[in-house]
């Protein structure tokens, strides 16, 4: 039995973790010594290419060979005939036949061209010497430095030096690498001691990743949307979601609120499942995963979005929602570098919602008692006499949102990168560390990331790939289940005279939570924060490895096995002054409970490309592949209850058997597998006209045998239009090509064990039909839906129209899509008989659509030695359509999961309109008196004839009287009492409109970055507003400014007499009022005056950094030094009056519910990138 502490355990992993990475790194390391024996080679050509010969002898020597592409191919075909000869022999043979010369250094061999004749320059004559470096200082390996106008040229060797000879004076030097922008300088130049390259963004985006393979930007004849890591290093986050917010068009990014584990939701073009997950596919490294949280942006070399089926449907089954492609730094060879990255955070509550203070909240705590009981004696005991009330204008108010959202947490994040190799082996290794405190009180977030990418070349013609990842998350605070938003809002700014206000023996309904327990507050928000503990921590490890095979010229075979495992942890504790203590069967005594997970996967995918250039027009490259996916979880809980009162947290988790054991349970999951069959034919003529053609079979366990393959053909095409003879008069178009694509991807995201029907094993509850003693007992697993035998596949048919342009010398670069998606065979429940003891089944019966259009552009707005300007802009249009749902209906009703709300549904699909809408009254101001009749005697209030009646939403102790809220008379029913059927569309969540733009540049050593993203014309459904302004569940509980004095409709004058029964003085008293009475709302009601606009404009990042000079750190030993200082969240233009209007944005059935959710923070971070 391990005894071991948990945390000592963990420590032993992390070792053991630690000392299995070192070993491979040693056991991979190549034996220098033998690296440099002498080679020897075997060669028999006949009249054979010089290219094709050093594709040979490198294949045979491991060595690479360097060389300008004109000099190779100007040289005349050679034939040599050699066994076990020293490759130097073969390389003088070369030079007898071509005139070529060599120059070796280590691995690596620079070939030039020799001079002879009338070539041979007649001026004087230099030798330049010097290095290579890139933008950090990092020396460039292979950059051809050449004088302009000859073949005179060498490349830079493994350390970024270069040594060229013959330079006739006043010659121009052309240094140039790919992916670099060319520098041109005379031979006389300082600057060729030390030439430094500058990256050239348009170079570096040329190559995407596509799946299985990557190709060319200019060659991709779908819709795929790009960020590069230069893009997400300016983002100082270790959220993705951050870093890429607004950034792709038609991919909109959001969370959903402000907590530090809060879900990061991604929606690619609306997404079309009903029911189900609308989740794109995640791949990092090509390995799926449940979301990006766990990956540090600094480990990102690049994320490709796959938006459209004839990009997704190589995936198949999983590719519907569109495909996020994730992929992480790759070693490099040259000298081992470090890099250290460092950044220390700060964050403030970006925006306070106002309620009232002690002054305003006492006047309404007094109005609340005279309407409610007629008396102040209940106020007199708790708040003192009315006379005395203008002394609380005097007094300290306490906004519990400084309580437990206030202050100033600090975050720390840290990133070490090793990197480099030889030839043959290169690794990198990166490590990364977060610990960040969270604005609400009590949470927190830390991070560990260990990954290990090793690559090494075992034979001429055959590489191993690995990569090893280690991650471990813990997540401290029970969020806002723990402390609740709501809660602090409302909580009473003042104790009056006591130090709590009284118990109120006459509780009535309104007064009750929705387990049934008494909202007078024991404690404050403060110490309910105490009273609910939660630790989730989880472990995560992954093992993926590669072996690629070049079989011969433009064939590759590839196969690729992962593993993963990830084990978490969840503990909570509610002490004995929680709402769970106060709940039936509780007794008022601590209790907790822990849920384990653990979740196994596995990977294996094979492939066979080939790629080759026919008679120099005809570019083919075909792929087939085979891939299975499996993945399990099993799951076990437990929980006690009746501990003792003065337990700890801690001390009851170590010791479950201080408290009574209540539930244990365990179950293991059905497996998820899938078995899949796949290709894809790329074909390119002159690199002009361009087809794509995809397909995959899927077989997938989550359906019934017989129903479970699916077959998935997708094809595009391209023109590119800048390349025809008749456009190169049009001198300013640099890039025009069209595109067009139509096909179908599957979504297998679905609920497990849909198809058939399965038990599970209950206990701890009190079984039905048994006395309601408890026992153990089986119950069907889905008490909701009747298994469906016939399961199939959801299906999304897209279709792309496109264009790619560039004009300027590509100064100015964009993108254009219109496209038309159609869901198709949607879950969506039918109504079936109820002799199946069911009233609804889940079929393949609904169809949506999503329409849209997409732009992004780029542009190079200025471009000099000293200053450079670049800005980027997207946006998307995107509507969404019902198009079908169950047979036979066309309407699908909902309702949100909130306590104590008015109706049967506040969402509705309908046939022909939009997912997301919400349903509710419509306010029409509030009533006056002169909307009533009174009666002198009863003194009660009757509505006079024909005006709209609201009273069945009266209850509690307000009768209906002037002052209530009003609704509009909507329906056609000859009554005039408001019910479900004057509800209509009160609210569409779904934003029309989303996007981004930034500028970034620099100007000498400063460089500046500033994003902005925005959507428009989306609906948020503030569910705090309405316990904000009224009475509902309310006790001794705090209200918006907005229901302060001056605004309310009142039924006590300012002398403190209740005037509620005397029509005149009412109507003198409220004839300024500008809103209705809080005391009328005593249930949750759906309503437009909770439904605003949630449109906003944000600047989501600014940053600024300073690049020291070189030669401040050359005697250091330090290559690059960049200090910078950024901002995120600084400012949001939008009049939505919650927190944020980003919240649950297009999520579930019914999204944009702003409700009990951690605000957004405004974070200022000083961090540093340092390079040895």
């Amino acid at each position: 039995m391990n005894n071991l502490p948990n945390s000592k355990r963990k420590s032993r992993n992390i070792h053991s973790f630690l000392a299995f990475l070192l070993f491979v790194c040693l056991s991979l390391m190549p034996d220098q010594a033998q690296a440099q024996k002498e080679k020897t080679v075997t060669l028999n050509v006949q009249n054979e290419t010089v290219e094709n010969v050093f594709v040979q002898l490198g294949k045979q020597t491991g060595l690479k060979f360097f060389y300008d592409q004109n000099v190779v191919n100007t040289a005349p075909r050679i034939s040599i005939k050699v066994k076990n000869s020293p490759l130097q022999t073969v390389l003088d043979k070369i030079t007898e036949q071509t005139n070529l010369f060599f120059n070796r250094d280590n691995n690596t061999i620079s070939v030039g061209k020799q001079k002879i004749g009338n070539d041979v320059p007649k001026s004087k004559t230099r030798t330049i010497k010097g290095t290579v470096v890139d933008e950090t200082g990092e020396s460039v390996i292979g950059a051809t430095v050449m004088v302009k106008g000859t073949t005179n040229g060498v490349t830079t060797n493994l350390d970024g030096n270069y040594t060229l000879n013959d330079v006739p004076d006043g010659a121009t030097i052309l240094i140039s690498y790919i992916g670099y922008q060319t520098v041109e300088l005379k031979s006389g130049s300082k600057e060729l001691a030390k030439i430094t390259l500058k990256e050239n963004s348009e170079l570096l985006d040329e190559v995407v990743v596509l799946g299985y393979g990557n190709i060319r930007r200019s060659d991709v004849t779908g819709s795929i949307a790009s960020v590069s890591s230069e893009s997400i290093s300016k983002v100082a986050s270790a959220s993705v979601a951050d870093a890429l917010a607004g950034k792709m068009a038609g991919v909109q990014i959001t969370t959903t609120d402000g907590a530090l584990d809060a879900e990061i939701s991604i929606r690619v073009r609306g997404g079309g499942s009903i029911t189900q997950d609308n989740s794109p596919l995640f791949l990092v490294d090509g390995f799926p995963v449940d979301d990006l949280s766990g990956i540090p942006p600094t480990d990102i070399e690049s994320i490709d979005v796959l938006k459209e089926a004839s990009m997704t449907a190589v995936y198949g089954a999983r590719g519907a929602n569109g495909v996020v492609i994730v992929t992480t730094k790759n070693p490099k060879m040259g000298k081992t570098s470090v890099q250290f990255n460092s950044y220390v955070q700060t964050r403030t509550l970006a925006g306070k919602l106002p309620v009232m203070n002690n002054y305003e909240f006492v006047m309404a705590e007094y109005e609340y008692q005279m309407i409610r009981k007629g008396s102040a004696d209940t106020f007199i005991k708790n708040f003192g006499y009315y006379d005395d009330i203008d002394l609380y204008k005097y007094t300290d108010s306490t906004d519990w949102q400084d309580e437990v959202l206030g202050g100033n947490p600090i975050s720390q994040y840290y990133n070490l990168t090793i990197s480099g190799g030889s030839e043959k082996t290169k690794f990198n290794l990166s490590y990364n560390r977060n610990k960040d405190e969270g604005q609400l009180i009590g949470s927190g977030l830390s991070r560990n990331n260990i990954i290990l990418k090793l690559n090494h070349e075992l034979f001429r013609n055959l590489k191993l790939e690995t990569n090893a990842t280690y991650r471990t998350r813990t997540i401290d605070g029970a969020g806002t289940s723990g402390t609740n938003i709501v809660t602090a809002l409302r909580f009473r700014p003042t104790n009056g005279l006591t130090s709590g206000a009284s118990l109120d023996p006459d509780d009535d309904d309104e007064n009750l939570d929705e387990d049934g327990n008494s909202l007078n507050q024991r404690y404050t928000p403060l110490e309910e924060n105490k009273q609910n503990y939660r630790k989730r921590e989880e472990t995560a490890i992954s093992l993926k490895a590669a072996l690629v095979w070049d079989m011969f010229k433009g064939m590759q075979f590839r196969s690729e096995y992962g593993i993963s495992t990830t084990d978490s942890n969840d503990d909570q504790f509610y002490g004995a002054l929680s709402s769970t203590a106060s709940a039936a069967g509780m007794n008022n005594m601590p209790s907790a409970k822990r849920t384990k997970t653990h979740k196994e996967s596995y990977r294996l995918a094979n492939t066979l490309t080939y790629r080759n250039l026919f008679r120099k027009i005809h570019n083919v490259n075909l792929m087939l592949g085979q891939e299975i996916n499996h993945s399990q979880n099993n799951n076990t809980f437990m929980s006690a209850r009746y501990f003792p009162v003065s337990i700890t947290a801690e001390a009851a988790l170590e010791n479950f058997a201080l408290g009574t054991p209540h539930q244990s349970t365990s179950y293991k999951a059905a497996p998820d597998r899938t078995a899949s069959f796949f290709g894809r034919g790329l074909y390119d003529y002159k690199s002009r006209y361009y087809a794509t053609f995809t397909f995959r079979a899927d077989g997938s366990t989550k359906f019934a045998p017989g129903k479970q393959w699916g077959v998935f053909p997708a094809g595009s095409i391209a023109w590119r239009l800048s390349k025809e003879k008749w456009m190169k008069s049009v001198r300013f178009i640099s890039e025009l090509k069209l595109r067009a694509s139509y096909g179908l991807a599957g979504n297998n995201r679905i609920s497990d064990d849909l198809w058939h029907n399965i038990y599970r094993v209950y206990s701890g509850s009190s079984a039905p039909g048994f006395n309601n003693e408890e026992y153990n007992y089986y119950q069907f697993a889905d008490q909701t839906y009747l298994y469906d035998p016939d399961l199939r596949w959801e299906t999304t048919i897209t279709r792309n129209l496109g264009l790619d342009f560039g004009i300027f010398k590509n100064r100015l670069t964009g993108t254009v899509d219109v496209y038309w998606n159609t869901t198709k065979d949607l879950l969506v429940p039918s109504i079936i008989p109820n002799s199946s003891g069911y009233s609804r089944q889940m079929t393949n019966v609904g169809r949506t659509s999503n329409r849209g259009v997409e732009l992004s552009l780029n542009g190079k707005i200025v471009q000099t030695k000293n200053f450079n300007l670049s800005a980027s802009f997207n946006v998307a249009f995107n509507k969404n359509k019902v198009d079908k749902l169950s047979s036979g209906e066309t309407e699908w009703k909902t309702k949100a999961s909130l306590s104590n709300w008015y109706g049967t549904y506040n969402y509705k699909m309908e046939v022909g309109k939009s997912m997301g809408l919400i349903y509710g009254f419509v306010n029409d101001g509030f009533y006056t008196v002169d909307d009533f009749n009174f009666d002198e005697t009863t003194k009660k209030w009757t509505l006079k004839p024909g005006v709209p009646d609201n009273s069945s939403f009266s209850s509690g102790n307000f009768s209906f009287k002037p002052g209530a809220m009003k609704f509009k008379k909507l329906s056609d029913s000859d009554s005039d009492l408001i019910t479900e059927e004057d509800m209509t569309v009160i609210g569409n969540t779904n934003p029309k409109v989303t996007g981004g733009f930034g500028l970034s540049g620099s100007w000498k050593n400063l460089d500046f970055t500033a994003f902005f993203n925005y959507m428009c014309d989306f609906d948020v459904f503030n569910v705090n507003k309405l316990y904000l302004n009224s009475a509902v569940r309310r006790n001794y509980s705090n209200l918006s400014t907005n229901m302060n004095l001056a605004r309310r409709f009142r039924y006590v004058d300012d002398a403190g007499v209740n005037v509620s029964s005397d029509p005149v003085a009412l109507a003198a008293l409220n004839q300024n009022a500008a809103t209705y009475s809080w005391m009328s709302v005593t249930q949750g009601i759906t309503m437009s005056d909770l439904i605003e606009d949630g449109s906003f404009l944000r600047l989501s990042t600014l940053t600024v950094g300073y690049t020291f000079p070189q030669r401040w750190l050359s005697r250091l030993g330090v290559k690059s030094l960049r200090l910078y200082f950024s901002g995120s969240n600084l400012f949001t233009l939008t009049g939505y009056s919650g927190y944020d209007p980003e919240v649950n944005i297009q999520k579930g059935l019914t999204p944009g519910i702003d409700n009990n959710v951690t605000p957004r923070s405004r974070v200022y971070t000083l961090g540093m990138n340092l390079i040895f």
